[in-house]
């Protein structure tokens, strides 16, 4: 194993000593982890790739999740059992998968029956939950998700070179 020698400038001391107590392990893996997740996350975003951050649960506690990928698609419509509207944001994963970033917003009848609203205008604001589905392929949701949904995001994944129109503006 080579040695390398790391300069840390004072002001960062402290943030050494704190991973290392963080870690409770030799600060060598730490930093090479730390690397690794660098070098990982240049390389994807060096692509069309960038970091995308997305907060799921329930609306009382919320968490963010965050992963490498590139939006290819944007859905909306009723989940699989009709019970409730829904939006999705459908990604494509730096190694390849689907990740469907899935809100439920509200019961159906909000949507199709007017006089259901309690302030009308407001009622999209008022979010369930959101989950973070990931999948190699889109079909493996197909338990989870609406068939609409499904279709979407099997027809944002399909590999077909997008078209480029140069103008001579």
């Amino acid at each position: 194993m080579a040695n390398k020698t790391i300069y840390v400038s004072s002001k960062d001391e402290n943030v050494y000593k704190e991973a290392k107590e963080i870690a409770g392990e030799a600060l060598s893996s730490v930093i090479s982890r730390a690397l690794r997740e660098f070098v990982d996350r240049s390389k994807a975003l060096k692509g069309e790739m960038r970091e995308i951050s997305v907060g799921v649960g329930s609306k009382d506690a919320i968490r963010e999740q965050r992963f490498i990928g590139n939006q290819v698609g944007k859905w909306r419509g009723f989940s699989r059992d009709k019970e409730y509207w829904q939006q999705a944001k459908i990604y494509e994963t730096q190694k390849g998968s689907v990740a469907i970033h899935l809100t439920t917003v509200c019961k159906a009848n909000l949507i199709t029956n007017p006089k259901d609203w309690k302030k009308k205008g407001e009622y999209l604001q008022d979010v369930s939950s959101a989950e973070l589905l990931v999948a190699k392929k889109p079909k493996d949701l197909k338990d989870k998700i609406s068939d609409d949904l499904l279709k979407k995001a099997e027809d944002a994944l399909k590999k077909e070179e997008k078209k480029v129109e140069y103008l001579d503006i």
